[in-house]
């Protein structure tokens, strides 16, 4: 618990921290708060924060409503080169509930830790095009994880058509498969149309398909607000809804990125 206060102190701060980031960078680019990553990696020598400050979640399925609460999932980037960035992934607190026919289970714990790299393969410095490689694996923390190995690989694409930003994802995640007491690949998509309210906010709707282990292809909508503070700073808002039964009923969170 002090550990998470004093990270949540720290975070309340950024925007109040003197900006250390040179003029000469890039177009602040984020990964979140929508689905589809960001092809632009982080400058060379640079840190960059994207960082949930609090996430919901909640599915109610075949009587069983499962609610989880999650703080501070933080993507830590650092730019080890023009064109190749290295990330960690951390989610320090997690309060997942489950409800069952009266009978209620619930966990408190940390998350499992992600390693990525983003490599921009075309388009780093420039608005018309970019696409970018994101492979990544899991190290195993906490209470909630499964204890086995996963990864995957992500491929995103971005560009502009007239006055709107499109992104196209597609995704493939090596999971473990607890009733096949196996590994087997599932895969996902997305597309998103992004636009400028004006010079400091950005809107954005999204459409992402899932396939899941038992091989149900899950649909959902997406949508939220971007608000740049600063060239290096903004704050996020998005959520995201199920447009099928088996899919996950909805999810919302807020948070923010920060560049130094």
């Amino acid at each position: 618990m002090r550990t998470l206060l004093a990270t949540l102190t720290a975070t309340s701060l950024l925007p109040f921290i003197p900006n250390l980031a040179s003029a000469e960078l890039r177009p602040l680019a984020a990964d979140r708060p929508d689905a589809t990553e960001s092809p632009q990696t982080v400058d060379k020598g640079h840190v960059q924060i994207e960082s949930s400050l609090l996430a919901y979640r909640f599915n109610d399925a075949n009587g069983t409503k499962n609610i989880r609460w999650s703080a501070l999932e933080t993507n830590i980037k650092y730019g080890v080169s023009d064109n190749i960035d290295l990330q960690v992934v951390l989610t320090p607190y997690i309060d997942n509930v489950t409800k069952t026919n009266g009978n209620e289970n619930s966990i408190r714990s940390s998350g499992d830790i992600q390693i990525r790299s983003k490599i921009n393969l075309w388009g780093n410095d420039s608005s018309e095009s970019a696409m970018a490689l994101l492979p990544y694996f899991k190290v195993h923390n906490g209470r909630l994880s499964n204890k086995e190995f996963e990864g995957g690989v992500i491929m995103t694409y971005g560009t502009n058509i007239s006055d709107y930003g499109v992104g196209l994802q597609l995704q493939g995640d090596y999971l473990y498969n607890e009733t096949q007491n196996q590994h087997d690949w599932v895969w996902s998509h997305t597309a998103v149309l992004g636009y400028d309210v004006n010079s400091r906010i950005e809107g954005y709707v999204e459409y992402i398909g899932e396939v899941d282990l038992k091989n149900n292809y899950l649909p959902y909508a997406s949508l939220g607000f971007t608000w740049q503070t600063s060239a290096n700073f903004q704050w996020d808002i998005g959520s995201k809804f199920g447009l099928a039964s088996k899919a996950q009923d909805f999810a919302a969170f807020s948070g923010f990125t920060s560049r130094f």
